[in-house]
């Protein structure tokens, strides 16, 4: 998982008018014609044949039922975003036809939870459309093709599952995040006349294809600033920060890395650990001497920014990654709309102290995480 966080299996009445979203104006009171292009398509692993009963509830001027389902509705950040932009993209499926949103998923992560209500939910006919958050690459691939097979419309998001019958995956680009991550870093490291001697890197998860792509796409983004650069690790030996992905993991780890390692003057974080960086740095009296870049938004990292320890983090716009597919698959049910690529990725949300071209500023960031924790 790539927050880390999470999210609530409810009805989305409450949810959604909590979150300002579902249920508005029908597109049309008579209800839709589903396209032909949308009751049969062929699609890269094969023929798509959607559910005639989805087919007749449109027809009749039903709702239809967009299911987003999360590994984890309750982890921090993560989980109130994607809330925010199922809602804000609820909100503009019912420009399309008439769609309620729902959000499912244990509150925390339990994939045999998670996997059981996928399966009760399918075998149920509650969904029409499905956006979901497989809690490992690949690893919900059956069920997604059991959704596939029963004629509903599938869409990863945030974690993909490329061998699946998925019609398409919403997420950043890991690789790019990272390097663009590594340039404005950079960049601020030259504006400002920072002496690094030596570059770090760590994770919460260093093994994992998401983390080792953000690892390596800094090295790139950082060396196209500094192309002499010198890095401690690199993408396949991050330093292990806490599997749990807990600050006081990152403390545990990193104290008696950067204890012993003086020259390391940069560590760059793929996740949330970037705070429990920060809170090291300050900790050794090391502020002003060595900095830290990461991943994820919380109140201590935009402090961390605005004090100068850290120097860039990225907004994985979770919010935009929810969204998306919940505005496809009113497209696709309404006019048979597909995208003709399945990696759908979307653009990382670059936090700096000044902000600047292609970035937005602490305060930015602040009002952001202020109406995810709304």
């Amino acid at each position: 998982m790539k927050l880390h966080g999470k999210k609530c299996q409810l009805w989305s009445v409450g949810l959604l008018l909590a979150a300002g979203a579902a249920g508005l104006a029908p597109a049309s009171a008579e209800g839709i014609t589903v396209p032909d292009n949308a009751k049969v398509r062929q699609m890269p692993w094969g023929e798509f044949k959607l559910a005639p009963r989805i087919v007749e509830k449109l027809a009749a001027g039903e709702k239809a039922n967009i299911v987003v389902g999360l590994e984890g509705t309750g982890i921090p950040i993560q989980g109130a975003e994607m809330r925010m932009g199922m809602a804000r993209g609820c909100e503009n499926a019912n420009k399309e036809l008439p769609a309620e949103c729902r959000m499912v998923g244990p509150v925390n992560p339990d994939t045999s939870r998670q996997l059981s209500e996928l399966e009760t939910i399918l075998n149920s006919g509650q969904v029409d459309c499905l956006a979901l958050q497989p809690p490992l690459p690949n690893q919900f691939t059956g069920i997604m093709n059991k959704y596939a097979d029963a004629g509903i419309p599938v869409f990863a998001i945030n974690i993909d599952a490329p061998k699946s019958k998925r019609f398409a995956y919403y997420a950043l680009n890991e690789e790019q995040a990272g390097k663009i991550n590594g340039e404005a870093t950079a960049k601020l490291v030259k504006e400002q006349g920072i002496e690094v001697k030596q570059v770090a890197m760590g994770s919460g998860a260093p093994d994992q294809p998401w983390a080792q792509s953000r690892m390596r796409g800094f090295i790139e983004g950082y060396k196209s600033v500094f192309p002499d650069a010198k890095f401690f690790n690199d993408d396949k030996s991050g330093l292990p920060t806490g599997k749990n992905f807990t600050t006081q993991e990152v403390l545990n780890s990193v104290t008696p890395f950067l204890t012993a390692n003086p020259d390391v003057t940069l560590f760059f974080h793929t996740d949330q650990g970037v705070e429990g960086v920060g809170n090291v740095i300050r900790n050794l009296n090391l502020t002003g001497k060595v900095f830290t870049s990461g991943f994820n938004v919380s109140g201590p990292i935009l402090d961390a920014i605005a004090n100068g320890t850290t120097l860039v983090t990225i907004d994985q716009g979770f919010d935009n990654q929810a969204q998306a597919p919940v505005e496809q698959c009113a497209r696709f049910l309404a006019k048979g709309d597909a995208p003709a690529d399945p990696l759908q990725y979307l653009l990382p949300i670059v936090i700096t102290k000044a902000g600047g071209e292609g970035q937005i500023t602490v305060d930015n960031g602040r009002d952001r995480l202020k109406a995810a924790s709304e």
